[in-house]
């Protein structure tokens, strides 16, 4: 069974607020609007999988990838397009990529074909009818637009919010990774500042320690989705993360080891130092003649 997802959880607030399902694939998670599967998502030490797949017919691949040339057929399911999770600017091309995958009538997106019986009406028109209720469905599912794109002068939107959800970029998720440190309401957000609250974040977990996190932060004080946000805010946020100290997992390591050889029990000490005892060598005793 799949993990809940960790350090790309933040892609499924991308997604059209409750109006997509996902389902555990491959160890991964498939997501889907409607009956259309538009994305895969991986996160595993395997670099063949690690990262996001975009669901494309084969016919459309050329369109697909002249205008996302960071994309890759995946070595074993062509049928999709892998962005690795190393690829330079993933944070800002996953966002622009489902902007197109979201758009009314695009070519990204597949539905799965069915395993009942086929339709036994076949003609031109009941295919032409069908085709246009598709259509009809497409559009009425993309045009529930995710909050995230949505825009209103950051000074109103700062003043209105009250809970952390209420902010841009920001949901339930986080909301509850906020409240684990303190920090339950925007206006206490706001106050503290992205820097600070990435500092206790990262502090009370170092996952956290990513500048996507700083980015999306920075897009909620700003109202702004947060691949949206200036070059130079970006680079600031970088420079901020990268300057946030790696825990050291083998000094973490070495000081596990030395607190569990204070603990040996009494007892077993005691039978260790028997069988030094027993172990050493008797005096020899020369026997008079």
């Amino acid at each position: 069974m799949a993990k809940e997802p960790g350090e790309l959880k933040w892609i499924e607030d991308l997604l059209p607020e409750d109006g997509y399902r996902r389902k555990a694939m491959f160890g991964g998670f498939s997501y889907y609007i409607e009956e259309k599967m538009i994305l895969l998502m991986f996160e595993t030490d395997d670099k063949r999988w690690n990262g996001v797949m975009f669901p494309v017919d084969v016919e459309f691949h050329p369109q697909a990838l002249a205008k996302f040339s960071e994309l890759q057929e995946h070595s074993i399911l062509r049928k999709w397009l892998f962005l690795p999770l190393e690829t330079e600017g993933f944070e800002e091309l996953v966002p622009e990529i489902l902007r197109e995958v979201l758009r009314p009538n695009s070519i990204w997106g597949t539905i799965p074909k069915g395993k009942g019986k086929k339709s036994a009406d076949d003609s031109p028109k009941a295919k032409k009818k069908k085709d246009k209720e598709l259509e009809g469905i497409s559009v009425r599912m993309d045009t529930r637009t995710p909050r995230m794109f949505s825009d209103e002068p950051a000074q109103d939107a700062l003043a209105k919010a009250v809970k952390i959800t209420d902010l841009k970029n920001l949901g339930e998720v986080t909301e509850r990774q906020f409240a684990s440190v303190g920090i339950k309401t925007a206006t206490q957000f706001i106050k503290l500042g992205w820097q600070k609250t990435m500092l206790k974040l990262v502090a009370k977990d170092p996952k956290y320690r990513h500048s996507m996190y700083a980015y999306a932060l920075i897009g909620a004080l700003t109202n702004t989705e947060f691949s949206r946000i200036t070059d130079a805010q970006k680079e600031e946020a970088r420079n901020f993360v990268h300057a946030i100290p790696r825990p050291n997992k083998n000094k973490s390591q070495s000081k596990m080891v030395s607190k569990d050889t204070k603990k040996v029990p009494k007892a077993l000490k005691e039978k260790n130092s028997t069988k030094k005892k027993k172990s050493a060598k008797k005096p020899v005793v020369k026997k008079k003649k």
